[in-house]
């Protein structure tokens, strides 16, 4: 058996030991971050409500404060969003609170924003044990000053005291700029943190005809997401995000993620608008006005959904691009029981080749429910000409109708021009409201809403004797009588939420109503 001598065991012992030391050297313990948060506008010190940790306490002094500007994103550990500002002499920062009692080898970390003539040694990092008697721990590298060297840079102060309530002061010995951001007091060597996944909608924030179930998640596994409903900027005092959200109105949704170990996530938002039947189309409905505003968006007329349609012609037409065959769509929302419907349709084939237009199969459909539908009649090139409009008239809709489709089923070149809609409303037929997609189940809806200019009330064979709108705080704002309501002009009241009293011999009705 080979032998091993005692000064081999010794030796292999202090390799070893070493070796253990230097991986506790450099084996992260983080006892305390802040990454100063995402402040609205510049905000005083006291009266920021971000900060991290609430068991602690901030305080400034002057116009020492939390910025948005500049924000931190020039260097590999930054979290980006609020940094705090101290330009002058008289001003400082200070964090107290913090037990480093158990720990030793202690450094303090932040990223450090300078001006250009900098170096970093009027920046002034102190700690104290009772914030009386205070020590001044020194930057470990000097930062390079001079043309071009102004920017964001991790530094490191070693030297942190150990003590049941450490305080930390930033203070500046010159009137340079200095911004102080993603602070941290680390055990050991600090070791580059992952940051968490920014989260994502499903379904994306967007227009919609009914109410959504939004899931939000962050691809950072175990990560946990808080968010807020009223547009304020999330933290981890806001809402513990658990399951997914029903979206029934008009609402923006922030949202971050946090993991421990790890830095915050950016802060993602969505925008939801729910309309429901306030937004369908009033009988009879006419499209020819539609040049009035030229190039417009089908998406957002009142009561159309419109799929990869993109914009209409300067003269008011809906242009089914025939690259999206298949897909393409318009569907118009009713609100009633209608009779006849009139169309016009020519081909555009982008030249003055007739060739250039062919493939073409344009199905026009109806459904009472937007699910099962019914074929009213299918074009095809031969039936729409390339030189003028041609008008289909007398095409009868069954009276239960809620929705009207127009579909580009087959198109190789050239697009498809649908215009002058005219939907003529069904007389002396009782509307059976239990067909109507309305799932607040009105006999009163509104159109456009949400709305900038005009309001219509449509109602379902019941007279309206006047309308009143009212702010949340229950003051009138405006009211209309008799026959006005038909277009009731919003436009010279502030944007926000309002309540319609609509009043009717059957009583009185209520209604949402949202200006922007």
């Amino acid at each position: 058996m080979k032998k091993i001598n005692i000064l081999q065991i010794r030796t292999a012992t202090l390799i070893l030991a070493l070796f253990s030391v230097n991986m506790l050297l450099h084996a992260q313990t983080t006892l305390y971050q802040e990454n100063c948060g995402t402040p609205t506008a510049t905000t005083l010190i006291q009266n920021y409500t971000g900060w991290q940790n609430a068991n602690v306490l901030y305080t400034g002094n002057g116009t020492c404060d939390v910025r948005t500007s500049s924000a931190s994103s020039g260097y590999g550990l930054a979290s980006g969003g609020g940094n705090v500002m101290i330009n002058d002499t008289v001003k400082w920062f200070q964090i107290s609170g913090i037990n480093t009692s158990a720990d030793t080898n202690i450094s303090l970390y932040c990223g450090l924003r300078k001006t250009t003539a900098e170096n970093g040694s009027n920046f002034v990092v102190e700690v104290s044990a009772d914030s009386v008697q205070w020590q001044r721990i020194v930057l470990e590298d000097t930062l390079p000053s001079g043309t071009g060297t102004s920017g964001w840079y991790r530094v490191r102060f070693p030297g942190v005291i150990s003590c049941p309530n450490l305080h930390i002061r930033f203070s500046n010995l010159s009137s340079a700029e200095y911004r102080i951001d993603d602070i941290a007091l680390v055990v050991g060597e600090e070791t580059v943190l992952q940051t968490v996944a920014k989260p994502t909608f499903s379904p994306a924030g967007g227009t919609y005809y009914e109410p959504k179930t939004v899931t939000i998640s962050s691809a950072t596994e175990g990560s946990t997401i808080y968010f807020t409903m009223d547009g304020s900027t999330p933290s981890t005092n806001s809402n513990l995000y658990q399951g997914p959200l029903t979206i029934n109105n008009p609402v923006t949704v922030k949202t971050f993620a946090v993991h421990a170990g790890m830095y915050d996530s950016e802060v993602a938002t969505a925008s939801y608008v729910i309309l429901d039947t306030n937004s369908l189309v009033a009988l009879p409905l006419d499209l020819s006005t539609n040049s009035e505003t030229g190039h417009q968006d089908i998406t957002q007329m009142p009561g159309f959904r419109g799929y990869h349609l993109g914009s209409s012609y300067a003269d008011g037409s809906v242009k089914f691009e025939s690259s999206h065959a298949g897909e393409a769509m318009l569907i118009a929302h009713l609100d009633s029981a209608p009779d006849q419907l009139v169309f016009e349709m020519k081909g555009k084939n982008g030249g003055s080749n007739p060739s250039a237009y062919e493939g073409v199969s344009m199905e026009i459909a109806e459904s009472a429910d937007g699910q099962q539908w019914n074929s009213l009649m299918t074009l095809s090139e031969n039936d729409i000409s390339i030189e003028d409009f041609i008008r289909f008239n007398g095409i009868t809709l069954n009276e239960n109708t809620r929705y009207i489709r127009w579909k580009l089923l087959a198109s190789t070149k050239g697009n498809t021009q649908l215009n002058n809609i005219a939907i003529s409303k069904r007389e002396e037929i009782p509307v059976d409201t239990t067909a109507i997609l309305d799932y607040n189940s009105a006999l009163v809806a509104l159109y456009p809403n949400p709305t900038n200019a005009y309001l219509n009330v449509v109602s379902c064979g019941i007279d309206i004797t006047s309308c009143i709108l009212f702010d949340l705080n229950g003051q009138e704002v405006k009211s209309w009588n008799g026959p006005n309501y038909r277009k009731m002009s919003v436009s010279n009241i502030p944007a926000g939420m309002y309540i319609l009293h609509i009043h009717t011999p059957e009583g009185m009705f209520q209604r949402k109503v949202v200006k922007y």
